[in-house]
This record gives C-alpha cells, structure tokens and sequence, in this order.
C-alpha cells in the first residue's frame, strides 16, 4: 500500500507554531466530519522539546483525499498571504523513521482545570445521594509525573468551549496499522493505533 504525503510550511520568521497547528487540526478535524473520513494523519517532522516545529504533513493512502484537504479555503489562503508554503503530493519514501502522536487525555485530569472538573462531578454526585460535598476534604492523592508533551487550543462547536489537545510522540518500528486516525489526524482511535513517517 502507498502512502502519501503533503508538507504545510509556517512561513512567518516570528510565528505561534502551536496555534498555527492547532488551526490545521481543526480544519482537518472538521474536513473529516464533513466527509466522513479518518483516512488522513498528522506528522510533526521538526517537533523537539521546545515546539511542535513549523511544519506539519498530512500523510494518507488516499491521495484525493489528502489533495482535497489542502484545497480547503484556509490553507489557500495562507498560501496567497504567504504564510504558508504547501508542497506537491509526494509519496512516503522507503527507510523513514515511525512514529506515532498520541492524544493523551489523562494529561487533562492532573491541570487544575482538570481537577476542579472532577470537583464538580464528586459534588454533582455527593447532591444526587441527598448529601453535602465538602470541598476542603477534596484533594489530589497521587503525584502525577507527566512525559513531555505539547498542547494545542482548539475550539469545540458542540460544546461552545475550548480544550487542550495534548500530544506526545511514540516511537514505532513500522508503519503497520489499518491506516485510520482520530478526527484530528492523530494515531489513536477508539481502537486502533496507526504509526505514520517522520517526513
């Protein structure tokens, strides 16, 4: 099976990496709700512990697919306003290097925004079994040691909030998977995991 992929450039000398790839996965996660596909991935090639880096690749078996998603209005527009370099569909060469970038919610849980939602579930609870929470007597109990990961802000039009979609990267020995990713392009789905190229 042939896999394809398409390099997104962040052009600007002096740019938000992050927010800049935020807004890629969001165009992404919605030209996957749109036509309802999970065909294509996301690949960091310049991540490093400072930044996610200024590039992101699309990286897929469909090759229309991954053309029609960098046809989306964003992207051509960034391209116009030379904020973004977006190369020619190219495919995935032999001998790359695999990885896999996971979305690792349990990150959330251990931000103070993930505690006090956890907070508000154990009151929620404590009132629906007629008793009273006591909030002083809520506290963390373990000590949460967390791997180095990147967060990206995106929005949420269901919920009409923002969240944190953090990353981290995994090493892989190939590119075996069934080739489908999360709406947001990133190996885990419900269940499956699919590496993609460092490219």
């Amino acid at each position: 099976m042939k896999w394809y992929y398409k390099t997104v450039t962040f052009l600007p000398a002096r740019c938000n990496n992050e927010s800049l790839a935020a807004k890629c996965l969001q165009i992404l996660h919605g030209f996957n709700y749109e036509y309802e596909t999970r065909n294509i991935g996301v690949s960091f090639p310049l991540w490093s512990d400072d930044t996610i880096g200024n590039k992101i690749s699309f990286v897929s078996t469909n090759k229309i697919e991954l053309d029609l998603l960098l046809k989306q209005h964003y992207f051509t527009q960034m391209k116009v306003l030379h904020y973004f370099d977006i190369s020619n569909t190219k495919v995935v060469p032999d001998g790359c290097e695999y990885v896999s970038f996971k979305r690792c919610q349990s990150i959330d849980k251990a931000t103070p925004a993930g505690q006090a939602r956890k907070a508000k579930r154990l009151k929620k609870r404590a009132e629906e079994r007629g008793k009273e929470f006591d909030l002083s007597s809520f506290k963390q109990h373990e000590v949460v040691a967390l791997d180095h990961y990147h967060s990206l802000e995106e929005d949420s039009k269901s919920r009409g909030g923002s969240f944190r979609l953090n990353i981290r990267i995994f090493k892989e020995a190939s590119l075996d998977g069934d080739a489908l990713f999360s709406s947001y392009g990133l190996a885990n789905t419900e269940n499956t995991s699919q590496p993609i190229p460092i490219i």
